[in-house]
């Protein structure tokens, strides 16, 4: 007859991603995780906001080359990179990660 191996069943009682778990609830919840915007983020992302509506002005006027071009820059570069760039932390500032 054929036999098929029985794979061996894992105990379901452990997680497999164990090692993030544990990194999650290192991570600080509630008003430490916030985003910590800088001058530099706030910057780029009213850059964004500003070239998006020239770029919306734009398109009202009938353009059909610049104005998309200004949007998919504000959408898709300035607002993206303004959230998404690591906050800068000065010399003397301590945080809960580093005690």
């Amino acid at each position: 007859m054929n036999e098929r191996r029985k794979k061996p069943r894992r105990d379901r009682g452990t997680p497999r991603n164990r090692g993030r778990r544990a990194e999650a609830q290192k991570r600080p919840s509630g008003p430490d995780r916030r985003l910590k915007l800088g001058p530099l983020h706030l910057l780029l992302v009213g850059g964004g906001v500003l070239v998006a509506v020239v770029g919306f002005w734009v398109l009202s006027t009938g353009s059909i080359t610049t104005a998309p071009i200004l949007l998919v820059l504000a959408y898709l570069v300035l607002i993206p990179v303004g959230l998404a760039l690591p906050s800068q932390q000065k010399k003397g500032d301590r945080t809960s990660s580093d005690a």
